[in-house]
């Protein structure tokens, strides 16, 4: 392990996005990196501000752009890290990272590839392999498959991916100037969960390892003892997770294409972290958005900005809504609300728009009202 620290950047502002929670994907991040080094926290404001980057053994970048707004000048933040990369510092980009200053080719030179507008794109989150360079073994990950994505000719593919059978790269890197300033890619991490996938780590330490010319053969780190779950949790269809309390009954949950470790359940972008110390966060699209926990007598929801609209307490920021199947809400402030009745239980529908929440609603009931004629058939 190297004494030096690798400094990662998280984007901010007109250097992140709607669609991904770069601080909460930069913690699961820290994580990776901390198994080779140790770690320094940055953000583009820091860069652009004239943050220190000389002194780091690597540069981590996570950050992204925001396609559907007007391109964010990128001279402030890029220019510090390519001057960083001139100087011999190696660097490594992941995920939304290739939509980064997409105006300035600069960026997509220094990289070795983009994502290129209208032509890159990714299949539904769910599971897929991925296929990585000798010797890493294939993995299976839950996240997303960014596919077409434009490689450069200097760029040496370090993993791929198939859909519809057409092979598409996920990871490379490229070397520098006398072995020095190389930059590698990984477009892995949409999410935390993808993280906490051994294949995607190990993929991460190998390219830290090309970068940075050391090699390791750690042994696996002991596996996490996972929390006692306060609730019993299931995913039911596509972001679409029903909770109840530990020992209750969440109905039939038949859904395949979900991601369920003990700590994260995940169904799309619909995540459910079970906390150490009791209760739930619920995260969209990678970041925390509210928490759960059992109080006497029911359920604590605290979802910033959520009012209760019948039997769903509904939060349109976050795109949740969790719909009340046993017990009655009873109305807080702040958007904190209680589930009453103790046989509560309640499923999280997920959607960024109001008619896409509907919907999940109706399928929600069409599902159980399915369950309930299949269980009179067989009575």
């Amino acid at each position: 392990m190297t004494d030096r620290p690798a400094l990662l950047v998280t984007g901010v502002g007109a250097h992140a996005d709607p669609w991904h929670g770069l601080a909460a994907t930069s913690e699961a991040l820290a994580d990776v990196l901390a198994e080779r080094m140790p770690v320094r926290r940055l953000d583009t404001d820091d860069v652009a501000d004239g943050a220190t980057l000389t002194d780091a053994a690597l540069l981590v970048v996570n950050i992204s752009g925001d396609l559907g707004a007007e391109a964010a000048a990128a001279r402030a933040v890029l220019d510090p890290l390519l001057d960083a990369v001139a100087s011999g510092i190696p660097l490594l980009a992941v995920h939304s990272s290739a939509l980064a200053f997409r105006d300035d080719p600069r960026w997509a030179e220094l990289l070795g590839g983009r994502w290129v507008p209208g032509v890159t794109m990714h299949p539904q989150i769910g599971w897929s392999v991925v296929q990585p360079a000798a010797p890493l073994p294939p993995f299976r990950v839950y996240d997303e498959r960014y596919s077409h994505l434009e490689v450069g000719d200097g760029s040496a593919v370090r993993a791929i991916h198939t859909d519809d059978g057409i092979t598409h790269a996920l990871a490379w890197s490229r070397h520098g100037a006398d072995g020095h300033g190389g930059v590698a890619y990984s477009a892995l991490g949409h999410g935390v969960e993808a993280y906490r996938a051994d294949g995607t780590r190990a993929l991460l330490h190998a390219l830290i390892d090309e970068l940075v010319g050391t090699e390791h053969a750690l042994d696996p780190a002991p596996s996490a003892i996972p929390p006692v779950p306060a609730f019993e949790a299931a995913a039911l269809d596509y972001e679409l997770i029903a909770i109840a309390p530990r020992g209750g009954d969440v109905g039939v949950a038949g859904f395949a294409d979900h991601f369920d470790d003990g700590e994260l359940l995940a169904s799309g972008y619909l995540l459910l972290e079970r906390l150490p110390a009791g209760g739930a966060a619920l995260h969209s699209h990678g970041r925390e958005v509210g928490r759960l926990a059992s109080v006497d007598g029911g359920l604590r929801v605290d979802l910033p900005g959520a009012a209760i609209d019948g039997r769903m307490l509904r939060s349109a920021d976050a795109g949740i809504a969790l719909v009340a199947e046993h017990g009655r809400w009873q109305g807080g402030d702040g958007g904190s609300a209680i589930l009453l009745g103790d046989d509560w239980r309640v499923a999280v529908v997920h959607g960024p728009a109001r008619v896409k929440l509907d919907n999940r609603v109706r399928l929600l009931d069409d599902l159980r009202a399915l369950s309930r004629t299949q269980e009179e058939r067989h009575a």
